[in-house]
C-alpha cells in the first residue's frame, strides 16, 4: 500500500481533529440544550402552581372554598400542554382532573413511588411529561396531592430536530475541515519543495546549490542552515580530495618518471658494473622518495581522519621535544646548528603525532637554518588557556605571500621547502586540529617562528 503523502496526513489528522471537536461542540450544545429545555420546564410550572396557590386563596377569601375546582380549571384553561390531577392523600385515588393527560396511570406509578417536586415520566404512547406536585388543603376537604403535568413533545421535537440537522451538516464541515486543512497543509509544506529541489541539483559534479533560507518558516530556517553548512564542507572536502588526487599524481609521477626514464636508457645496450650500481642507487633514492610521499600521505590521512578511539594520553611535552631533538642530534651536528629547549608543560594528545609534529617543524628549522646558528624550542604555560610550543630558527625570510599557502598540502616555496614532498606542514597542521590546537607562523627579518598551541583542558 503507497503511503499517504505529508499533506494528506497532516489534512487527516486536521480533519479527525476538526470531527473530535465538532462532536465535543454538539455533546454540549446537546446537553445544555436538554438543561436549558427542563429547567425553563420547571419555572413555568413552579410559576403555575404559584398561581394556582394565589387563586385558591383568593376563592376561600371570598367564597369558602365552594369552587376551588372552578380555579383549576381556569388556570389550566387554553394551555394544551398542560394537565392537572387533584389525588385524595387518604384514599389515593384521583377526586378531580382536567386535561389530556390528567389520569394516565403512568402519572398516579410515578408520584406514588416517587418523592421529588419534579417528576420526569412517560406515557405509553412515548410523550415526555414533566409533573410537579405540591400539598393543597381545601376547607372543609381531606388533605389533597395536586399534580401539575406539563407536555413536552414540543421540547422533544426541538431536541430532535437539532440532533438531525446536526447530523446533516457535520459531514459537509467535516468535508470543508479536511479540504481547508489540506489546501493549508500545501501551504504550508511549499518551502520543501525548495529542499527537493536541491536535492536534484547535488551531485558530485556540482556542490554550489544552496537554500536561500530568508523567507522560511523559523521552524525550517535551522534546518536550511545546517545543510547548508553540511553542503559547504562537503564542497570543501571535494575540492580538497580533487586537489589532493592532483597534486599526489604530480608528486609521484615525476619519480616514476625518472626511474622509468633511467630504466630504459640503462637497458638500451651494455652497461658497466660501475654504471649499473649508479643506476640501482640513483633508483633507490627515488623509490626512497616515493616511500617518504606514500608514508607521509598514510600519516597525513590517519591525521585528518582520526578515529575517536584514538589514544590520548597525558604528555610531558617537554619529554617529547627532547625526544625529538635527540633524534636529530647527529644531523644538527653535522650541519653545525645547535639546539636548545627550555620549558615544560603537561598536555592530552597521541604521542605518536605530537612527535611528527615537533619532528617536521625541527626537521624544517635545521634545513633552513644558517650554518652555525641555533635552532630555539620554547614551551611556555603562562597563559591561562593554551599551551605552548615555538620554535624558531635564524635563515631565509619567507615571503609575505607564501605564508598562508605554508600549510597546504604539496606546497613548496623557494624560501622553506626547496626538497621534500611538500606534505610536512600540512600534516602539523592535522595534528594540531586533531588537538583542537593552532598552528601559526611568523618570518621576519631572517627569522623564522612556528607556535604551536595547545588548549590546557583538551
Amino acid at each position: 500500500m503507497k503511503p499517504l503523502s505529508l499533506a494528506s496526513r497532516l489534512a487527516l489528522q486536521i480533519t479527525l481533529t476538526g470531527a473530535a471537536l465538532v462532536a465535543l461542540l454538539i455533546g454540549l450544545s446537546y446537553w445544555v440544550l436538554e438543561r436549558q429545555l427542563e429547567l425553563r420546564a420547571q419555572e413555568e410550572i413552579t410559576a403555575k402552581l404559584a398561581q394556582i396557590d394565589h387563586g385558591l386563596e383568593e376563592d376561600m377569601k371570598a367564597r369558602m372554598g365552594q369552587s376551588w375546582q372552578h380555579v383549576l380549571r381556569d388556570t389550566v384553561l387554553g394551555h394544551d400542554n398542560l394537565s392537572i390531577t387533584v389525588i385524595d392523600d387518604t384514599a389515593k385515588t384521583p377526586i378531580f382532573s382536567s386535561g389530556q393527560f390528567a389520569n394516565a396511570p403512568e402519572l398516579l406509578y410515578v408520584v406514588v413511588n416517587s418523592e421529588r417536586n419534579y417528576l420526569d415520566w412517560t406515557t405509553a404512547n412515548g410523550v415526555q411529561m414533566l409533573t410537579g406536585h405540591e400539598r393543597v388543603q381545601v376547607p372543609g376537604l381531606a388533605p389533597m396531592t395536586l399534580l401539575l403535568s406539563q407536555d413536552r413533545s414540543a421540547d422533544q421535537r426541538l431536541v430532535v430536530a437539532f440532533l438531525r440537522s446536526a447530523l446533516v451538516t457535520v459531514p459537509m464541515l467535516l468535508i470543508v475541515i479536511g479540504l481547508g486543512g489540506w489546501l493549508v497543509a500545501q501551504h504550508g509544506l511549499k518551502p520543501l519543495r525548495r529542499f527537493r529541489a536541491l536535492a536534484t541539483k547535488v551531485s558530485t559534479q556540482d556542490l554550489s546549490p544552496r537554500i536561500h533560507s530568508d523567507r522560511l518558516p523559523r521552524e525550517l530556517h535551522a534546518l536550511a542552515h545546517s545543510l547548508n553548512v553540511m553542503l559547504d564542507r562537503l564542497d570543501a572536502g571535494v575540492q580538497q580530495l580533487s586537489q589532493f588526487s592532483d597534486d599526489v599524481a604530480h608528486e609521484l609521477k615525476s619519480p616514476l618518471s625518472n626511474l622509468i626514464g633511467k630504466a630504459q636508457v640503462t637497458l638500451i645496450r651494455e652497461r658497466s658494473k660501475e654504471h649499473y650500481r649508479e643506476v640501482i642507487e640513483a633508483s633507490i633514492e627515488e623509490l626512497e622518495r616515493l616511500d617518504r610521499i606514500v608514508s607521509d600521505m598514510l600519516f597525513l590521512a590517519q591525521a585528518s581522519q582520526a578515529s575517536p578511539a584514538l589514544k590520548f594520553e597525558q604528555l610531558s611535552l617537554g619529554s617529547e621535544a627532547r625526544r625529538v631533538c635527540d633524534y636529530f642530534e647527529i644531523i644538527a651536528e653535522e650541519a653545525g646548528i645547535a639546539t636548545t629547549l627550555k620549558g615544560d608543560a603537561v598536555i592530552a594528545g597521541n604521542r605518536l603525532m605530537i612527535q611528527r609534529a615537533i619532528s617536521n617543524l625541527l626537521s624544517n628549522a635545521l634545513r633552513h637554518s644558517n650554518s652555525g646558528g641555533t635552532v630555539e624550542l620554547e614551551i611556555s604555560d603562562e597563559k591561562a588557556d593554551v599551551i605552548s610550543l615555538v620554535v624558531s630558527n635564524q635563515g631565509a625570510t619567507i615571503k609575505p605571500e607564501h605564508i598562508p599557502q605554508l600549510f597546504d598540502r604539496f606546497f613548496q616555496s623557494d624560501g622553506m621547502q626547496p626538497r621534500g614532498a611538500g606534505l610536512g606542514l600540512a600534516i602539523v597542521r592535522s595534528v594540531m586540529n586533531l588537538h583542537k590546537g593552532q598552528v601559526a607562523v611568523v618570518s621576519e627579518g631572517g627569522r623564522t617562528t612556528f607556535e604551536l598551541t595547545f588548549p590546557r583542558h583538551a
